[in-house]
């Protein structure tokens, strides 16, 4: 029987199941939702946006809810619009005490029909366990509030960019809202409202800081190349990948990065052969290209066409690596005061305490030993975000 959460922060445990409302006692038989919420994190619970692939609930509605669940929807939207008005911040109120509990288990009802729908009439996907591990990463992730100064801002009032950045920040939550789901690839968008994380200027990065003693930010050296590198059966160098591509295409450092990513990513304006010979593309085309769906190592499948499928599969591949060595760090920091603060594309920043010290080379080790191989780690230490400096490469 399928239920409902009523929000889906840790502290906001609430659940609609057969006609009822629970807040206090959760009910024991719980067995189908839709996504994931963390006061779930021990429940054996599957979750039909995983077997939707990411499509939203209004892409995968089944015809004959459709005009029930527009309804019920526009007036949920109806209500999220006022809060918003209100200037009522979601992420420090449960959802489920601003509305009616009559609208709830009406909307409700509808949503536990269409996930019984989806996950009766769609088979498992194969990294159905693989993707729930990351959305519970990244909800948990996403319940962090950013410890935000402002100030800096305030002293770049002359900028356009700092002007309309502070406006966006001064009353909006400081939280990093993750869209498990926003990409074909796998690679994290953010959610409307949440913390400009992903596109936040380099120049007012300053205004992050930890709330332990320190940042520290591990990235790979070229994490997509040295991808492209492991699945053609390539040794990684643990040089810089653009040096070592340098040497080995006789070109300077920064034409062989240019070019490189250019064949990559299907310019026709070089000459691709010696790319071809050696990076073999036609052979990871027919390891994990059907003709019709990319799927990689980490069993994700994305529809294609001959066109995109290299890059959809380097792409692919790079976005679940990350997540699957994020998680491992994460568990290196379990009942830590360190903790992992945000992402940003192939980076991962750890809040770090200095207690936790001895920690950070078993974390690094983590990080750059993927199931690809190993891959070298570029590391950098701040006070805050924007001071950042690089202290070694792995």
């Amino acid at each position: 029987m399928a239920f409902v959460t009523l929000d889906n922060k840790n502290w906001c445990k609430g659940i609609y199941q057969n006609g009822e409302l629970h807040f206090s006692k959760m009910p024991e038989n719980l067995r189908r939702t839709w996504r994931y919420a963390p006061f779930l994190k021990d429940k054996n619970v599957q979750y039909a946006c995983i077997y939707a692939n990411g499509s939203s609930i209004d892409e995968v509605c089944p015809e004959h809810l459709r005009e029930q669940w527009s309804r019920v929807s526009k007036t949920l939207k109806s209500y999220h619009k006022s809060f918003v008005h209100a200037k009522i911040n979601l992420q420090e109120n449960c959802f489920f005490d601003l509305v009616p509990h009559q609208f709830l288990k009406d909307f409700c009802e509808i949503k536990s029909e269409i996930i019984e729908s989806i996950i009766d009439k769609t088979p498992k996907p194969e990294n159905h366990d693989f993707i729930l591990e990351i959305d519970k990463f990244v909800q948990h992730l996403s319940e962090k509030k950013l410890n935000i100064d402002l100030m800096p801002l305030k002293k770049e009032m002359h900028d356009e960019r700092a002007r309309n950045l502070f406006k966006r920040l001064v009353n909006s939550k400081h939280y990093v809202d993750y869209n498990v789901f926003g990409s074909k690839t796998g690679r994290l968008t953010t959610n409307k409202n949440s913390f400009p994380i992903l596109n936040l200027d380099t120049k007012f990065r300053n205004i992050i800081n930890p709330v332990n003693d320190v940042f520290v930010e591990l990235d790979y050296n070229s994490a997509e190349l040295r991808v492209l590198l492991s699945l053609a059966d390539q040794e990684q160098p643990l040089e810089d990948i653009h040096s070592w591509n340098a040497e080995k295409f006789s070109l300077t450092r920064e034409d062989a990065k240019k070019e490189v990513f250019s064949w990559l990513y299907g310019s026709t304006k070089i000459d691709s052969s010696k790319y071809e010979h050696f990076f073999k593309p036609e052979k990871i085309k027919t390891r994990y290209y059907d003709g019709e769906y990319v799927k990689n190592i980490y069993g994700r499948k994305i529809k294609s066409d001959d066109f995109r499928c290299l890059n959809y599969i380097i792409q692919s591949t790079t976005s679940d690596m990350v997540l699957e060595q994020v998680i491992k760090i994460t568990k290196k920091f379990k009942n830590k005061k360190s903790f992992i603060a945000f992402m940003v594309h192939d980076s991962v920043v750890i809040d770090l305490s200095k207690e936790d010290r001895e920690l950070l080379s078993n974390a690094i080790e983590a990080f750059s030993n993927t199931r690809l191989g190993k891959f070298p780690v570029n590391v950098s230490i701040g006070k805050n975000y924007g001071t950042l400096r690089k202290i070694k490469c792995l």
